[in-house]
């Protein structure tokens, strides 16, 4: 399975608007960044300091989402994004909130981007 963080935030911004994703992937990075790095301060033991890393982690995760809602910023260019996946509007809703899922692992989207951008220029070198 493909995953695409830029169709991600186009979906979400079709269905729950503009304002209220950049709003919540804004506050995915700054609060969950606070609250990590005020963990990581306070702690005293092992599970404060993954507890404090993790959610450093999440922070780091939402900042590409935060930057691709940004670029993709209204519906109608959204739906450009989407294109014919939003013939089955159901199947796509259920397959990038299945997707959505890796935001809870910790640098999971950083890799995926990196590797995905290792990809393209991999490609592009082979033809």
């Amino acid at each position: 399975m493909q995953i695409s963080l830029r169709k991600l935030a186009a979906i979400e911004i079709l269905f729950l608007g503009t304002w209220l994703i950049v709003a919540e992937y804004a506050g995915g990075v700054l609060l969950c960044a606070a609250l990590g790095l005020f963990v990581l301060h306070r702690s005293h033991g092992l599970w404060q300091l993954l507890l404090g890393s993790y959610l450093l982690c999440l922070g780091i995760n939402y900042i590409p989402l935060l930057a691709y809602a940004l670029i993709v910023r209204d519906t109608a260019n959204a739906r450009q994004e989407l294109g014919d996946e939003l013939a089955d509007v159901g199947k796509a809703m259920s397959r990038y909130r299945t997707q959505s899922l890796v935001l809870l692992v910790p640098l999971f989207v950083p890799v995926l981007i990196l590797t995905q951008g290792v990809r393209k220029s991999a490609g592009r070198h082979l033809h």
